[in-house]
């Protein structure tokens, strides 16, 4: 059964006369006959008594109309409604990011944006594990847009014919720690402290979080006992209020903790490490709501 013949069979009942419900529905009369006999073989009883000059529904065909009156309302009241969620999906711009980006770049970044861009739809995935899944993700189409940080010294390596990028802005990484009584930081690196010193770990790629090799470059004297790791900023910022020992934390998430004393400063101003955030596309694919948003993006840049 298909929904024309229901509306072969409405158009019929509201005209009396094969002929011009034909003319209504654009097809033939023989066409239109056609139809009408394949309904009734379908619901296996006669719908339309015919004359020569008219034609009305019989009993069964005026129950079977009201019956596909509302199954064609509501087959094309379906249709418009996933249509029009398709269309409003259609317009999604979907991100992949790190949770602290996700947290505390992006709402204020995608605000600033508003007056320059149409869409207000946004997916944001955090889900994601090493820079290769990401990075498949944009190459698959699962998403448009990956926001991650980048060690501006090194960068990931990426194909630079598949992947671009524009850089959004920096973060800078502070080494804090808890204080003592009387507010001053527990460890303080530049001291030289003997013995080892607990140390909060970032679980990371080292192009996204170079602490690593920021502490091998700067600190190779000193001794760090890895007492805590985690890929949660947040986590981190608890574990030092704690005073479970110190970490480098982005500025943005502990710059409240440092003005009100919770946290202070593990070392001076010079030893923190700034690494760019940066956003980044699959070439392959031109799609306009992307393309619109990306030429945005490299003007906001120059």
């Amino acid at each position: 059964m298909e929904i024309k013949w229901l509306e072969d069979l409405l158009a019929l009942a509201s005209t009396g006369n094969f002929r011009i419900a034909a003319e209504q529905r654009n097809v033939s009369q023989p066409a239109f006959s056609r139809r009408i006999q394949a309904l009734e073989a379908w619901v296996g009883a006669p719908l339309v008594k015919r004359g020569s000059q008219s034609s009305r529904l019989t009993k069964a065909g005026e129950t079977y109309k009201s019956v596909a009156q509302e199954i064609v309302k509501l087959a094309y009241q379906s249709r418009d409604d996933i249509q029009a969620t398709t269309a409003r999906e259609k317009e999604k711009i979907r991100f992949s990011t790190l949770s602290t980006l996700a947290q505390f770049f992006m709402p204020a970044w995608l605000k600033s944006l508003q007056p320059f861009i149409e869409t207000d739809q946004f997916v944001v995935r955090t889900d994601f594990g090493a820079i290769v899944e990401y990075l498949d993700a944009l190459e698959d189409q699962v998403v448009d847009l990956f926001i991650c940080y980048e060690d501006p010294t090194a960068g990931f390596q990426s194909d630079a014919d598949v992947f671009t990028s524009i850089k959004l802005g920096e973060e800078t990484l502070v080494p804090v720690v808890a204080p003592n009584e009387k507010g001053a930081p527990i460890w303080w690196l530049p001291d030289k402290p003997e013995g080892p010193i607990p140390y909060l770990h970032t679980v990371s790629t080292l192009s996204l979080w170079p602490i690593k090799q920021h502490l091998e470059k700067h600190y190779a004297d000193l001794s760090f006992d890895i007492v805590y790791e985690t890929s949660i900023a947040t986590a981190l910022k608890a574990m030092a209020i704690e005073g479970y020992g110190v970490a480098w934390v982005p500025s943005v998430i502990v710059a409240e903790d440092l003005a009100t004393g919770r946290l202070v400063r593990a070392a001076e101003r010079a030893d923190d490490i700034v690494v760019d955030i940066k956003i980044y596309r699959c070439g392959k694919f031109k799609t306009p709501k992307v393309e619109t948003f990306w030429q945005v993006l490299k003007k906001k840049a120059v």
